[in-house]
């Protein structure tokens, strides 16, 4: 790589870190171009040679808002007391890791999607591997006595999906002791699900 391509390099990822970190910090609304621009202290020619629209400097971002996703999950399961019941301790750990900043950027972008041709087809391109990720880290903190079940990626499949709505729940309602039964409620029915017979 030559030392140019080193600083094109080095200013598109300017721009990313910048774009995320008003993501978290600021929100979808006032994560302008400007504001990124500024942000990255970088020009307005360099930040439209990397990123000729907000779209996909935000189809960028989401790349880096995964990463941060999942170094959350590894952080909570570090952290999360041992438990001989890998469910419970499974959704627990992923229900603290979707409450991130990271994670609430990552659904305000998806909610700007709904207005957004252009911003939902750059994200829908972006999330195809994200989502692998996503389940292959889901995989690794559940374990793989739940991994191993047949019924293990519809388990996955709508633990994932109660998280997420947990998540958009937790704009308005952020008391996370309302949402506990929930949490256990679903870990009941889990068990129930692994251990049916196909």
């Amino acid at each position: 790589m030559t030392k140019r391509d080193a600083q094109r390099e080095a200013t598109r990822q300017r721009l990313v870190d910048a774009a995320v970190e008003s993501l978290i910090e600021e929100g979808y609304a006032a994560s302008t171009t400007l504001a990124v621009q500024r942000r990255a202290g970088v020009s307005r020619g360099a930040l439209l040679h990397h990123f000729p629209t907000r779209e996909e400097l935000f189809g960028a971002a989401i790349g880096q808002l995964v990463e941060r996703n999942e170094q959350a999950v590894r952080r909570e399961l570090a952290q999360a007391p041992a438990d001989p019941d890998p469910v419970a301790r499974g959704l627990q750990v992923l229900r603290s890791a979707f409450a991130s900043p990271s994670f609430g950027a990552e659904l305000e972008l998806w909610a700007a999607a709904r207005t957004s041709k252009e911003l939902r087809a750059v994200l829908r391109r972006a999330e195809g591997a994200a989502r692998r990720d996503l389940y292959r880290v889901i995989g690794e903190v559940l374990g793989p006595e739940v991994t191993g079940s047949p019924a293990y990626p519809m388990v996955a499949d709508l633990t994932v999906q109660l998280l997420r709505g947990m998540a958009i729940s937790d704009v308005l309602y952020r008391e996370a002791a309302d949402q506990e039964p929930l949490l256990e409620q679903w870990a009941t029915v889990t068990r129930m699900i692994l251990a049916a017979r196909p």
